[in-house]
């Protein structure tokens, strides 16, 4: 394959792809919209990028599409390449990421003082964040 086929492979096929289509499953609970976590057996692997890139948080490796295939199926560039070629239009399994609905802030106080404690979601990291404000009373 040339060059701008490879980068092109590169564009079409997500790193969830091969990793579905050699029976990893997705841990939804400990994945986030930027780091969705697989899992096969006693192995992990982190998919980064929007599915162009992917790290093993047990490990070294990581990489691109190509890279993933290699080390997953043991094969050769040239083998990875042909696998992933068939993988163009593959549909994932999982649903599109959604942002999760903001809910307003809430506050709280006590006898002594007045305390803000602001509990709002982070919606990059899927947490919520806590802010803290101390007032004294007048």
């Amino acid at each position: 394959m040339k060059r701008h086929e490879l980068e092109a492979l590169r564009e079409k096929v997500s790193c969830e792809a091969v990793l579905e289509r050699n029976g990893w499953t997705i841990d939804m609970k400990e994945s986030t919209r930027r780091a969705v976590k697989y899992r096969h057996g006693g192995q992990i692997i982190i998919v980064t990028h929007e599915g162009r890139g992917w790290f093993n948080p047990l490990g070294d490796e990581k990489g691109d599409v190509f890279s993933l295939a290699m080390f997953i199926e043991n094969l050769a560039f040239s083998d990875a390449a042909d696998e992933i070629a068939s993988l163009v239009g593959t549909s994932l399994s999982r649903p599109p990421w959604k942002p999760q609905p903001s809910a307003p802030p809430q506050r709280a106080s006590t006898s002594a003082g007045r305390v803000d404690a602001l509990h709002q979601p982070d919606p990059m990291a899927g947490d919520t964040c806590i802010m803290i404000a101390l007032s004294r009373p007048t």
